[in-house]
C-alpha cells in the first residue's frame, strides 16, 4: 500500500500546486488582461473574415456534448438491461462522463459566479464585473464551459491513451484558446475552465475508467 499512498500524496500536491497557480493567474487576468484583450480582439478581428472561420470552426463542439450525454443514456440502459460493455464502450463511458460532469460543473460555477460575456455584455454595453448568486443571460461567462470540456474529455482520453496525450494537449489548449480569441470567454474564464475540466477528467479516469481497468485484469 505503501507506493501507492506516496503516489497519491504526490498526485495531490500536483493537484494543489496547479490549483494555486490557476488561481493566482485567473485574478491576475480579471485584474490587469480580460478587459484589454477583449477591447483589442473587438476592434482589429472580431468584423474580420478570420473570426468568421473561427466562429464556424467552434461551432461544431456541442456535438460533443450532445454524443456524451446520449451515449451515458445508451450505456446505462444496456447495462440496466443486464449487458456487459466492451473495453471500447468502457473507455467511452470514461470520456462520456467527463463530459457530461463538465457540463454540470460549468452550470454550477456560473449560476455562483454571475460574470459579464465579453461580448456582448461588455464591448457593446460596457457592463463589466461579477454578480455572486445572480447570473442572468448576459452573466454567464466564468468558467469557460468549451475550455471545461475540452481539458475534461483531453485528459481522459489522456489518461486512457497515453500515447494520445501530445495531441490531445494540443487540440484541448487550441481550443481553449480560440474561444478567446472570438472573443467568447475572457483569458480568465478560459484559465479558470481549463483547470476545472483538467481536474474532471483527471478525477473521471480515476472515479469510473481504472475501476473497469481494474475488473478486466
Amino acid at each position: 500500500m505503501r507506493p501507492f499512498a506516496a503516489t497519491g500524496r504526490i498526485a495531490l500536491r500536483t493537484w494543489t500546486l496547479g490549483f494555486l497557480i490557476s488561481v493566482i493567474l485567473t485574478v491576475l487576468s480579471v485584474a490587469y488582461v480580460d478587459r484589454p484583450l477583449a477591447t483589442f480582439i473587438d476592434s482589429h478581428f472580431r468584423h474580420t473574415l478570420g473570426w468568421v472561420v473561427l466562429d464556424r470552426s467552434l461551432e461544431p463542439l456541442k456535438v460533443v456534448a450532445i454524443s456524451a450525454l446520449f451515449f451515458l443514456f445508451w450505456a446505462g440502459h444496456r447495462t440496466a438491461s443486464g449487458y456487459g460493455l466492451q473495453q471500447w464502450a468502457e473507455k467511452a463511458l470514461v470520456c462520456s462522463w467527463a463530459v457530461v460532469w463538465g457540463l454540470a460543473a460549468e452550470f454550477v460555477f456560473k449560476q455562483i459566479f454571475g460574470r459579464a460575456w465579453p461580448d456582448p455584455t461588455y464591448t457593446q454595453n460596457h457592463l463589466y464585473g461579477f454578480r455572486f448568486l445572480h447570473a442572468s443571460q448576459d452573466w454567464t461567462s466564468f468558467p469557460s464551459g468549451t475550455a471545461i470540456g475540452s481539458t475534461a474529455l483531453a485528459t481522459a482520453l489522456a489518461r486512457l491513451f497515453p500515447r494520445l496525450r501530445a495531441a490531445c494537449t494540443v487540440l484541448a489548449a487550441v481550443v481553449c484558446i480560440g474561444v478567446v480569441v472570438a472573443n467568447y470567454h475572457w483569458l480568465s474564464d478560459s484559465i479558470a475552465g481549463a483547470f476545472l475540466g483538467t481536474s474532471i477528467g483527471w478525477m473521471s479516469s480515476a472515479l469510473v475508467g481504472l475501476s473497469f481497468l481494474n475488473k478486466r485484469e
